[in-house]
């Protein structure tokens, strides 16, 4: 029998070790899924908004364990996991506060015709989760899957099955019916099984670009739709007439979000090249004094990484900026003792022809390059296969809304990072993916549109 392991990234201790199903019990448990979600398709609005906003509670009164869960499987800073299971128990509120109207029958009259428009669910629903926000990523898929009336069975990322089982064991808390969420401790292997699976009406997957094309193909085989969220290659664009101080502050706190490891967090860094010596100057020295240590402790400002296996990927493509003319601003090397600490990095000279400028490093590597004019600016922030969202710094508004304008990324953070927020949409562009998570269109995404005509 095989099994999943939840390792400590900073002591390297085991932390539990977990039995994967087998092909039967996969099965079993997908179809039980499906019995569950006939008779919660039945369930009142009113009775399942109860059961979301206890959901929020709950998770509210047990966010001690549950941060502790994330700091001790994959190195998130024990005060920041809690500002983000914050984030998430508002995320639930607000679809449990707000789905009823969002999903509401519409009477109308068109060409003559009376019509009436109704939501309908979906049968059940797979997804993958990555580990880097282990409650949140995967939270802001079920809640809303689950208040369509779905039914969800979720394979979480190996390296984070005690958070993962806690989550399930949340619903299970609440008062939700048995299976209506449901934890899978599965092989990979079983991808194909999971997705062709009679029961199964959706697939949704958040990874890398290095493995979205199997789900996607497998998916498209089985004539499943899907949502997929890739890679990603922010841009922080920094204009001539900023404020050096603050361009220094924002892309020091925001490269650093969660250890470098965020979706949306800046990480290639675009200078003009009247700024650029003293912003690599000050940017350095500031990256240079940051605390790397224990993620429980307080005065840590960098966390170990995930896993060795990370740490190896970053020296690779560490490797491969340099032998494509980046240099090395801040030396790179592992920390002796402690396989998972790695040390931040910053890559200068970094042009389109180097590997960090259309690679995403997921990773402690910051990518910095100089422009000389705002039309080679914006060439280079829209140059890239991966994009999700885009920072820019300004003092003057009427220079920066001509950028705006003209940068092709889906959402822009002005002098501020970049966030999200249950209300508002969040997703992809080209390579990084399609479809867009959070707002009312992500809950109405996961059922069928009824339409009526009398």
């Amino acid at each position: 029998m095989k099994t999943i392991k939840s390792i400590n990234p900073f002591t390297e201790e085991i932390n539990a070790e977990f039995e994967t199903l087998n092909e039967q019990q996969l099965n079993e448990k997908i179809e039980i899924a499906h019995k569950a979600f006939l008779e919660w398709k039945n369930v009142s609005k009113k009775e399942k908004k109860q059961l979301f906003l206890n959901l929020a509670n709950e998770l509210e009164k047990d966010i001690e364990e549950c941060s502790r869960l994330e700091t001790i499987e994959m190195w998130m800073l024990n005060h920041v996991s809690k500002a983000g299971l914050q984030k998430t128990i508002s995320l639930i509120r607000w679809f449990a506060n707000n789905f009823e109207e969002i999903l509401q029958e519409k009477d109308y009259i068109s060409e003559w015709v009376k019509v009436k428009e109704m939501y309908d669910p979906i049968w059940v629903i797979f997804w993958i989760a990555p580990w880097n926000f282990p409650f949140n990523q995967l939270l802001r898929a079920a809640v809303p899957n689950i208040l369509a009336w779905n039914t969800q069975v979720y394979k979480h990322s190996s390296n984070v099955p005690m958070s993962a089982l806690k989550i399930e064991e949340l619903f299970t808390k609440t008062g939700f019916p048995k299976w209506v969420y449901t934890n899978l401790f599965v092989s990979s292997s079983f991808t194909e099984t999971i997705i062709s699976n009679k029961y199964i009406a959706w697939v949704n997957f958040t990874w890398s670009e290095k493995v979205w094309s199997k789900i996607w193909s497998l998916a498209w085989k089985y004539l499943k739709p899907s949502v997929l969220e890739l890679g990603w290659n922010d841009a922080f664009l920094v204009l001539e007439n900023s404020d050096i101080e603050k361009v220094v502050d924002l892309a020091v706190k925001w490269r650093i979000k969660n250890w470098w490891q965020a979706c949306n967090s800046s990480k290639r860094f675009l200078i003009p090249e009247k700024k650029y010596d003293e912003f690599l100057e000050k940017y350095k020295s500031a990256m240079e004094s940051l605390v790397i240590w224990d993620p429980m402790d307080e005065k840590t400002q960098l966390q170990p990484l995930s896993s060795e296996k990370a740490v190896l990927e970053i020296e690779e493509q560490i490797k491969r900026a340099i032998k494509s003319w980046a240099k090395l601003e801040i030396w790179w090397k592992r920390l002796k003792g402690k396989w998972f600490l790695f040390p931040a990095t910053i890559l200068s000279n970094v042009t389109k022809e180097t590997s960090s400028f259309n690679e995403e490093i997921f990773w402690p590597v910051a990518s910095v390059m100089k422009y000389s004019t705002i039309e080679e600016a914006i060439e280079l922030a829209n140059w890239t296969d991966f994009w999700l969202s885009a920072v820019v710094v300004w003092n003057n508004e009427k220079e920066a809304i001509e950028i705006w304008k003209k940068l092709e990324w889906w959402m822009i953070f002005i002098n501020a990072n970049a966030w999200s927020k249950a209300s508002l949409p969040f997703g992809w562009v080209k390579k990084s993916g399609y479809w867009k998570e959070n707002w009312p269109d992500w809950l109405k995404a996961f059922t069928n549109k009824k339409v009526i005509v009398y």
